[in-house]
């Protein structure tokens, strides 16, 4: 099975068709991890650029590579890399690629997928572009949604508590606003709300949302999607000190609450550790799931 399309950069190219072919993968390929590995990357060489620290999905990459019998080559951190000499991103893209089958790069700046996938000869796959896009992050948050709740429609997810800076609140609500009945709320002071082309998209798409700074009202909603405050997108360092402690979510707020607690990770300030044994959490799932997506996307791509 194949994607309608050679490059990944953008969580809008995963319309629900699309999805559902991932899953239907990432089934599988769940399947093959609990039975041994699989060579549908024998042969093939993936070439692994994180230019911007990266645990989750870096890991998660790596381990699917492996467990489709594929090759790699990594460069981690602009410092070991001729970007840190003044090497364009596309020079670099064409460079690795023909070094490698497919591409997966995350770069601090936003924009910088499109860059790469405009000049690569083989797939390419956004893993994070600035504060832009996350398009593989989305794409295992709705499997862990599917999972829990068994649809992606109809459903009521409060964003916190920075809808501004984070690309994966941007993706995942960009995916949802595609399906029918899904109501969102968005958590975080003034300063911080989401940005005025996402809520014009969701406007388009006929999505009810609302914007809020108490977070008393996301433990309301199907699911609770928490990211930490993105730091180092901050342009004035002392206005994340100003509301790094101000949104966080505590065991004792979720007493008798169904609401499904997600979060990208890592996780800073944002969720107590006390929450981490309630029935609510969900993160370390969701982290979980990032293989089987990512098993699915390369062997659909590569």
């Amino acid at each position: 099975m194949s994607l309608p399309f050679k490059h990944l950069t953008s969580a809008k190219q995963l319309t629900p068709e699309v999805i559902e072919s991932i899953f239907a993968t990432a089934e599988e390929m769940e399947m093959l991890s609990e039975s041994g590995r699989g060579d549908t990357l024998k042969n093939k060489v993936i070439a692994l650029l994180f230019y911007e620290p990266s645990s989750r999905t870096m890991l998660s990459f790596q381990s699917a590579v492996q467990r489709l019998g594929g090759g790699m080559i990594l460069a981690q951190g602009r410092e070991g890399s001729s970007l840190l000499k003044g090497e364009s991103i596309e020079d670099t893209i064409q460079m690795v690629s023909g070094y490698s089958d497919l591409i997966v790069m995350r770069h601090p700046e936003g924009g910088a997928a499109e860059k790469a996938a405009s000049v690569s000869s083989v797939p390419f796959v956004n893993a994070g572009d600035g504060g832009n896009e996350h398009p593989t992050q989305a794409a295992l948050d709705l499997y862990t949604l599917k999972k829990e709740f068994g649809r992606l429609d109809n459903l009521h997810i409060a964003f916190g508590c920075d809808p501004l800076h984070s690309r994966t609140i941007r993706s995942l609500a960009t995916v949802l606003s595609q399906f029918e009945g899904n109501k969102f709320t968005f958590i975080g002071p003034e300063s911080l709300k989401a940005s005025e082309d996402l809520k014009s998209l969701l406007d388009e798409s006929g999505v009810n949302f609302e914007e809020t700074d108490d977070l008393s009202k996301g433990v309301e909603a199907d699911i609770l999607y928490m990211n930490r405050l993105q730091e180092e997108r901050f342009v004035d360092h002392s206005e994340f000190e100003k509301y790094r402690k101000l949104f966080v979510l505590t065991a004792d707020m979720l007493q008798d609450k169904n609401v499904l607690i997600m979060n990208p990770l890592p996780r800073i300030d944002e969720i107590e550790i006390a929450v981490d044994s309630l029935p609510n959490a969900a993160y370390f799932k969701q982290a979980r799931n990032g293989v089987p997506i990512r098993m699915a996307l390369l062997s659909m791509m590569a």
